[in-house]
């Protein structure tokens, strides 16, 4: 048994090109070449983006091109002119994809094109020339791409993406394997997540997600994945499974649906593939941001478009994501205004008409009338104003178009009146992690719990004293992330958040009025910490360039940390034994005052051996009921913390004291 899965790294801040089990370097320019095989009579033909294929009984018939782009001028250490499976960590990958497909799509044509190396790398130029080279050259009407990489800005494959669909190619993508059964909250890799592409979740023979599976939903509440299959391959002695081989089952789909049409003569898009294979998927009984619409169908598929109408030779299909509101981990809360972007695919150029029924309908904002050209995106805005709590409102918002089949999403929640009101201000993170649906979706959970809301600033313009003063606390999440992206065909580090004069003294007036204040950073591996220390600065407290732990291992995809032990006798840290700890330690003058330190093993200039005592929380309060706590670590915020994954059982104890100091429940 072979585990293709590979429990994946989870770094924060730090760029991970890992897609399911691919690791994606970044070198090189970007070529097209001609193909080098004549081209049999097969009717679709599918592009492999993958680590070769062995030629075989089954595959011989199906392969009509291959091409390796494994050598120097697309960034690689080594030239491998072979297009055979390369066999990276020891599994035969792109030859069972190609099997996967060759099995259910027996009509489809396959085009190798080899990108992996044998040590799992595959450069962002390689998979960049070929794509371009599988739809320039070879004609390809689908793309499978089992692997990918982490989000990033200027992402030079995201432009591919766009570019394929906008010339007519169906785009298939494994959603990656970093789900940690749901703990890692928006784990979706790139380029699956990219609107263009059919991202696609696993599940087991039991229809059940696979731990493994990325979810969703993006950090903007965008709904991904967009599919579920079935997310294993077998053959005699081997049984590998991960999200890599649940994207070729629905690109089998894919190529059968282009066949199907072309078998009516009726044209289609990649716009009509999407949205009909998740129009006509299986219902699962989980939810969307777990599997997307459902289970793949292909009969049900086919008969979707057979039963559509049809005009000017194109059938009329179209699907919506997500259906349903709010998500099984949300909570509403009254006068709270919630975002809800909404996906829309279509075969065509499209007008819909939006009505809004039910006892809620008031509460939701959202256009009357929008155009889908395939692919597009609405906002409804939620907020249900009242004095009170209210049970059981529901809202029905219907898309109707001519000749299309109506789409709906259904609201069915309690609205909440909140005893406190909280914001997580994440406004200066450009990380996809960095959510209340990613990793502190748990934290936003339990203080929803508490009957608390939990509001997000997302944008510069969120932070000024009239904004924050609406909150009874703020956490101030990951400040001053650095932020990744491509330039040049490479992977790059920047600055790109500040601090203005204008910001830091709207959080200093917040605080100076008394406002609760938390400010909860990490390390300069991950934060721009000169100008995240702006901020700490105006509290007389400064991020040290330091780590504590000095070295972090990596077990079953989740850092280690070290347990801080040592606190002062203080509400926030009382009756506490012990919370987990990765960061940088921090230094503070003035009227601020220690609550937790680390001993630290040193080495003087003359090689002896000292230990030093390393501040890691600190807390201070003004006349006015101001409350300010800082620290240089968020591994006892996190999902993994709060589910007691690390090696402390008390962080939601640290981070309850914590709330209830800062908002006046807890007085020393």
């Amino acid at each position: 048994m072979v585990d293709d899965s590979e429990d994946p790294i989870r770094y924060r801040g730090t760029v991970i090109l890992v897609i399911t089990v691919i690791t994606v370097a970044s070198i090189g320019i970007i070529q097209t070449v001609p193909h080098p095989y004549l081209e049999p009579e097969l009717n679709v033909r599918i592009g492999i983006i993958d680590s070769g294929i062995n030629r075989d009984v089954t595959l011989e018939t199906h392969i009509v091109a291959q091409k390796s782009f494994v050598n120097s001028s697309y960034g690689y250490p080594v030239n491998d002119t072979t297009t055979t499976d390369s066999e990276p960590s020891g599994t035969s990958h792109g030859t069972y994809i190609s099997r996967i497909i060759a099995t259910r799509a027996p009509d489809a044509g396959i085009v190798n094109a080899k990108v992996v190396s044998k040590n799992d790398i595959a450069t962002i130029d390689g998979v960049i020339a070929a794509i371009r080279w599988a739809v320039l050259e070879e004609n390809c009407s689908v793309i499978n791409l089992s692997l990918g990489l982490e989000l990033v800005s200027n992402d030079l494959i995201a432009d591919t993406m766009r570019w394929a669909f906008n010339r007519g190619v169906s785009i298939v993508a494994a959603a990656g394997n970093n789900g940690q059964s749901g703990i890692t909250g928006s784990s979706i890799d790139a380029p699956a997540a990219y609107p263009e592409v059919i991202a696609v979740a696993a599940v087991d023979e039991n229809l059940k997600p696979f731990y493994f599976s990325g979810t969703g939903p993006l950090r903007n509440r965008l709904m991904k994945p967009d599919i579920a299959a079935w997310g294993f391959y077998r053959e005699t002695g081997v049984y590998v499974f991960g999200t890599s081989f649940a994207a070729p089952v629905v690109t089998a789909v894919a190529a059968m649906i282009i066949s199907h049409c072309q078998q009516n003569d009726w044209s289609w898009t990649p716009g009509l593939v999407k949205a009909t294979i998740m129009a006509s998927a299986t219902h699962l009984s989980f939810e969307s941001w777990l599997v997307g619409a459902g289970l793949v169908d292909l009969q049900d598929a086919l008969l979707y478009i057979d039963n559509s109408h049809k005009q000017d030779g194109i059938p009329y299909v179209a699907a919506i994501s997500p259906t349903k509101s709010p998500f099984s981990f949300e909570t509403f809360f009254v006068n709270q205004s919630i975002m809800i972007p909404v996906s829309i695919f279509t075969s065509k150029v499209t007008s819909f008409l939006l009505t809004y029924n039910g006892a809620a309908k008031q509460a939701i904002r959202g256009p009357h009338e929008i155009t889908v050209n395939q692919t597009g995106t609405i906002t409804l805005e939620l907020c249900y104003v009242s004095d009170s709590g209210k049970v059981g409102i529901d809202a029905i918002i219907s898309f109707v178009a001519i000749d299309f089949q109506t789409m709906q999403i259904e609201f069915e929640f309690d609205a909440v009146l909140p005893y406190k009101k909280i914001a997580f201000d994440v406004s200066h993170t450009s990380w996809g992690i960095d959510s209340v649906y990613g990793q502190f979706r748990t934290l936003t959970s339990k203080i929803n719990n508490l009957g608390d809301s939990v509001d997000e600033l997302r944008s510069l313009s969120d932070i000024t004293f009239n904004t924050l003063s609406q909150y009874d606390a703020i956490f101030v999440l990951d400040p001053c992330g650095w932020e990744y992206y491509m330039d040049n065909n490479s992977i790059k580090q920047r600055t790109e958040f500040t601090y203005t004069q204008d910001q830091i003294n709207a959080y200093l007036q917040y605080w100076e009025q008394g406002g609760g204040l938390f400010l909860i950073g990490l390390s300069n591996d991950s934060l721009d910490l000169q100008n995240a220390n702006a901020l700490y600065n105006a509290f007389n407290v400064t991020l040290n360039y330091d780590l504590i732990p000095s070295i972090s291992l990596i077990v079953n995809g989740i850092p280690s940390t070290t347990k801080i032990d040592e606190m002062a006798d203080h509400p926030v840290t009382s009756f506490i034994d012990s919370f987990d700890y990765n960061g940088c330690s921090l230094n503070y003058t003035g009227d601020a005052y220690e609550l937790a330190w680390k001993e630290v093993s040193l080495i003087d200039l003359n090689g002896s051996i000292y230990k030093e005592n390393r501040t890691v929380l600190v807390g201070m309060e003004n006349d006015n009921g101001g409350r300010f706590l800082a620290t240089g670590s968020n591994f006892f915020v996190d999902n993994w913390a709060l589910n007691n994954l690390y090696q402390s059982d008390q962080d939601w104890k640290l981070v309850l004291q914590s709330l209830f100091w800062l908002v006046h429940i807890l007085h020393p």
